[in-house]
């Protein structure tokens, strides 16, 4: 091993002064004759080599003078100017150091990249402008193939930022402080090229660092929008995500200028206020999101007498939205979830017309009974479970109720179908068999009975529910008042109807405080919680934060290779600094 290690030595040696005799630091071996016998050399000839090395210019090889060529051409320096590169190494102790000084001087013209390029190519010539570290880095920021950054750099310097920028680019796993470091000094596009591409993690944390630089901010308002303060959204003026967080936080955002845009327009929206569908028609230039513009369109076609599609009748969300759209007066009939609550609420509501048609206006009450008895058919239907379900009892209910209420002495007939409307559903058993449990079955089973028991009689009651005579619900709390709106309306011929109502009302609260059992009355709805609207969020109208769109233009060239150039500089510099210090 010694051996081959002194062998391996002696090459080296033989190698650097055939490269000397090359670039004519050395004599070449034709001038080195002996004109003694004892192979001393000639004194006359060692005078005249030394008079030449003095004032002769170095020789350089071929291929160094190429480079130097290419370098002061890409300087803007004159062609010339190579010859006293070589005129100046002729006279120094060191000729080869002499042209590292100068290429050094003029590499620091070029740009990093380029120049650390030639600086390899001289290196390749011969020229000591490289030790085997700063050019195995040379060679590998030239190539691209780079090696995998330290994961615990005792220092970090352009070539570790360069290594993890480098890796940053596939799928790096790089720690926390490696992604802080390159989003704090990587070029702004190039930090938002990492966001794009989704190569920057989502759970960096980046409102959890230490320093939070405007830079930092951006970031996060692009990452993770949630974790701003409202402070920061301010700072970065991102109108979007404060008028989101108004909207949250039950605010209005009002029209700019007059004029709606994605965020007024959810607000009106949100408010119940439709009529912002058709001033936002107006504006042929309003840009709203893709989603936003398709809900907008649908409900306009809606709001003009157009039918609710399937995707928009199974959206709870917008089942509020949607029934404000629905023009008044209008039978509601459809087969998705949407239309049944609707067309249920109808109901509900034309009853309520009818009752106060009863007690004010008694030649309109022809009308409203038609109307609902139209919208109770439209809600029927075989399906037994789901918003179908409790539609169709709804309406069996409120069919067994006109019924009654308007049916002849003695009519019998319809007197049973109206019962066997209730016991229709109680039949067919527990919801598994596709009838009602709980309340909802009590509650038709107390129906179901009060009505056997009135067909009984022969003649039913004129007022089945006195609360709903008066024009409230059920059990109201309200209904001395709605008793005293009504005598105010009612001609006088009927105030001997709401009298009634309002008597029966005071003999059930005496029984229910005296602990007696009091009258019992058609209670309905079945069901008032599905009559409530929905409160499911609506994602459209009140979105959660999105990331901040990018505010930086495309990336540059120099701006993806900025990590490189600095890394480049750095090996120059270091390079040129050994230079001089040796020197």
């Amino acid at each position: 091993m010694e051996l081959d290690k002194l062998r391996h030595e002696e090459l080296q040696r033989r190698e650097q002064r055939r490269l000397a005799r090359e670039n004519g630091s050395s004599a070449p071996l034709r001038g080195r004759r002996c004109s003694q016998g004892d192979g001393r050399p000639a004194e006359g000839h060692s005078a005249v080599a030394a008079e030449q090395s003095a004032t002769e210019p170095l020789r350089l090889p071929t291929r160094v003078s190429h480079v130097l060529r290419r370098v002061l051409e890409e300087a803007g320096e004159p062609p010339d100017l190579l010859d006293r590169v070589a005129a100046r190494a002729g006279e120094a102790p060191e000729p080869l150091r002499a042209v590292a000084a100068d290429a050094f001087v003029l590499l620091s013209r070029l740009e990093p990249l380029p120049a650390l390029g030639y600086l390899l190519d001289l290196a390749s010539g011969g020229i000591p402008v490289l030790v085997e570290e700063d050019r195995s880095r040379a060679e590998a920021i030239r190539s691209g193939r780079l090696p995998a950054p330290s994961t615990q750099p005792g220092h970090v310097d352009a070539w570790q930022l360069h290594l993890e920028a480098h890796e940053a680019q596939g799928r790096a796993t790089l720690s926390t402080e490696s992604w802080q470091r390159l989003v704090e000094r990587l070029p702004l596009p190039v930090v938002d090229d990492l966001i794009d591409r989704r190569s920057l993690p989502r759970g960096l944390a980046p409102h959890t660092w230490l320093a939070q630089s405007e830079r930092v901010r951006y970031v996060t308002a692009r990452l993770e929008p949630g974790r701003l303060s409202d402070a920061d959204v301010a700072a970065l003026d991102w109108r979007d995500e404060a008028c989101r967080r108004a909207l949250a936080e039950g605010d209005t955002v009002d029209p700019v200028d007059g004029r709606h845009d994605e965020w007024s327009l959810r607000s009106a929206l949100l408010a119940g206020d439709v009529s912002a569908l058709d001033e936002a028609d107006a504006y042929a230039d309003l840009d709203l999101p893709l989603e936003l513009d398709d809900l907008v369109r649908s409900l306009r076609h809606v709001r003009r007498g157009g039918p609710v599609d399937g995707r928009l009748g199974r959206d709870r969300s917008l089942f509020g939205l949607l029934e404000d759209c629905v023009p008044a007066g209008r039978l509601i009939s459809g087969s998705t979830p949407f239309h049944h609550w609707a067309g249920t609420r109808r109901l509900y509501r034309i009853l309520d017309d009818m009752h106060w048609a009863m007690a004010c206006e008694p030649e309109q009450v022809e009308p409203a009974v038609r109307a609902a008895l139209q919208q109770a058919a439209a809600l029927r239907n075989p399906e037994p479970r789901g918003a179908a379900g409790s539609a169709d009892r709804e309406a069996r209910a409120v069919q067994a109720y006109l019924t009654y209420l308007h049916a002849r002495p003695g009519d019998r007939d319809r007197l049973d179908q109206a019962v066997g409307l209730l016991e229709d559903v109680l039949k067919r058993g527990g919801k598994r068999r596709g009838g009602v449990d709980g309340p909802q079955k009590r509650r038709l089973r107390t129906l179901s009975e009060l009505l056997q028991a009135l067909r009984l009689k022969g003649k039913p009651h004129d007022v089945l529910n006195p609360y709903l005579a008066l024009c409230v619900e059920h059990g109201s709390s309200e209904w001395g008042q709605g008793w005293r709106d009504l005598r105010r309306q009612v001609p006088s011929a009927q105030l001997e109807y709401i009298n009634g109502a309002k008597d029966r009302i005071r003999r059930i609260e005496t029984a229910e405080r005296l602990g007696q059992t009091p009258e019992i009355l058609y209670e309905i709805p079945v069901s008032e919680r599905f009559l409530w609207v929905p409160d499911d969020h609506a994602e459209l109208l009140h979105p959660g934060p999105r990331p901040l769109e990018r505010r930086t233009h495309p990336s540059t060239v120099e701006e993806k290779s900025w990590t490189a150039a600095e890394a480049a500089r750095e090996i120059i510099g270091r390079c040129a600094g050994r230079l001089r210090t040796d020197h």
